[in-house]
C-alpha cells in the first residue's frame, strides 16, 4: 500500500487547485453580488408598474388633462390629471412618486400616496390635439451602475388614453 503522494501528484494539485478557485471565485461572486443587484433593480422595476397601473386607472377615469391648476403647471416631472370632483397630481421626483388630490388651491395630506423607486426616472409628456391633451406619454427605466457607467434598465414607455382604450381593459 502506498502511503504518500509522488512529487508529479503535488505539482499538478499545486497547479491545478489555483485554477479551480478562480472558477469558483467568479460563481461565487455572481452570487454574492450580482444576482442581489439584479434582485433590487427587478422590485424597483415591480414599483414603477404598480404606480403605472394606478396611473393608468387615473387616466381612464379622467374628464382631462389640465396643463395648470392652482399653483401647480403641469411639467415632464409632474402630471395633473383631471377627475369630476378634484385634480389628481402626480410628481416624479427625488426617487419617488408621489399622488396626491388637489382641491380648491390645496393638496389634501389625508389622500396621499408614496412610491420610493431611488433608481427609476420617469417622465411625462401629453399628446395633444386641437390644443386639448387626449393621451398621455409616459417612458420610465430603473438607472443602474455598471462598469462606472449609470445605464437605463428596464426601459419602458406607455401611453394611457383618456377615457380609456377598450373601456379600462389592459392590452398587451
Amino acid at each position: 500500500m502506498r502511503k504518500a503522494f509522488t512529487l508529479i501528484e503535488v505539482l499538478v494539485l499545486i497547479t491545478v487547485a489555483p485554477l479551480m478557485m478562480v472558477v469558483v471565485s467568479g460563481i461565487f461572486a455572481t452570487f454574492i453580488r450580482d444576482i442581489p443587484r439584479e434582485t433590487r433593480v427587478v422590485q424597483q422595476n415591480a414599483t414603477v408598474l404598480d404606480m403605472l397601473r394606478q396611473v393608468r386607472r387615473d387616466v381612464d377615469a379622467a374628464v382631462g388633462l389640465p396643463e395648470r391648476f392652482g399653483g401647480t403647471q403641469a411639467t415632464d416631472g409632474i402630471l395633473l390629471v383631471a377627475q369630476a370632483d378634484a385634480v389628481i397630481c402626480y410628481r416624479f421626483e427625488d426617487g419617488r412618486a408621489v399622488r396626491m388630490m388637489l382641491k380648491g388651491q390645496g393638496a389634501d395630506p389625508n389622500d396621499q400616496r408614496v412610491w420610493r423607486m431611488p433608481n427609476a426616472v420617469i417622465t411625462c409628456r401629453p399628446w395633444m390635439r386641437d390644443g386639448r391633451a387626449y393621451a398621455v406619454e409616459v417612458h420610465s427605466h430603473v438607472q443602474q451602475w455598471f462598469a462606472d457607467m449609470l445605464r437605463p434598465r428596464l426601459v419602458n414607455s406607455q401611453v394611457f388614453f383618456l377615457h380609456g382604450l377598450g373601456k379600462g381593459r389592459e392590452v398587451r
